[in-house]
C-alpha cells in the first residue's frame, strides 16, 4: 500500500506489453472508472484493483486478456452484468476476484 489516491492515469501504447498492474489495497482509494486502455494490455497477467472506489463496469474487451491469469477487482463499486467474454479466459484465469461490488 501506498497511499495512492484520485482517478486511475490513462494508460498509453506504451503499455502494450505491461503483464503486472496491482493498484490494490490504497487506503484512500482510487476512483472513477478504469480507463479503457488497461483492457487493450494484451501482454497483462495480472490485474489487481481490488480495495478501491473504482466505478465504471467491466467491458467485453475484458475477453481480450487472452493471458490474464489474475483478475480482482474486490470491494470496489463496480456495476452493471459481469460481461460473458469473461469466459473466453477460462484457459488461463487461475484468480477472479469481483465481490463486494453492485454487480447486476
Amino acid at each position: 500500500s501506498n497511499a495512492l489516491s484520485g482517478s486511475l492515469p490513462g494508460f498509453t501504447e506504451s503499455f502494450a506489453t505491461l503483464q503486472e498492474l496491482d493498484m490494490s489495497n490504497q487506503p484512500n482509494g482510487f476512483t472513477g472508472p478504469i480507463p479503457d486502455n488497461i483492457w487493450r494490455s494484451l501482454s497483462l497477467k495480472v490485474l489487481n484493483l481490488a480495495d478501491n472506489r473504482l466505478t465504471g463496469s467491466i467491458p467485453s474487451l475484458v475477453g481480450n486478456l487472452a493471458v490474464l491469469e489474475v483478475f480482482d477487482l474486490t470491494n470496489n463499486i463496480i456495476k452493471g452484468a459481469i460481461p460473458s467474454d469473461l469466459g473466453m479466459l477460462d484457459g488461463s484465469l487461475k484468480h477472479l476476484g469481483l465481490s463486494n461490488n453492485l454487480f447486476t
